[in-house]
């Protein structure tokens, strides 16, 4: 079976510290944080488009903005166990994949890099 994906992707600065990086708390430090999501519908519309790509930035957008400048360690769901890459991956994908459901498309994939060359990818 054939599928569309959707591609969106947004940036932010943000900081954090690791509660255990090698066995010590790291100390807090900033990041320019990419995340991008990879959406999937079945089909296409009757105007010939699968996802509105306005309303996959805009779910993304809403998501990441409340994350600007904060510091992720401080954040009541990011920020525990520890404010990981991976914890940010996981806490965008619980927020986007309703909204990415009521848009007609299921959310596959979750990818956050932090800092330009390390990334890490959530696969639903």
């Amino acid at each position: 079976m054939s599928r569309w994906v959707i591609h969106a992707s947004a940036d932010f600065t943000a900081r954090h510290a690791l509660a255990s990086y090698l066995g010590s708390p790291e100390e807090p430090h900033t990041h320019l944080w990419k995340v991008a999501v990879r959406a999937a519908a079945d089909r296409l519309n009757r105007e010939g488009y699968s996802l509105d790509f306005h309303a996959l930035h805009q779910l993304l957008d809403e998501a990441v903005a409340p994350l600007e400048n904060r510091d992720l360690s401080r954040h009541p769901r990011i920020g525990s166990p520890t404010p990981s890459a991976e914890r940010l991956a996981e806490v965008l994908a619980e927020i986007l994949a309703p909204r990415i459901n009521e848009l007609g498309g299921t959310l596959i994939s979750v990818s956050v890099w932090e800092g330009p060359d390390n990334r890490v990818d959530l696969e639903l």
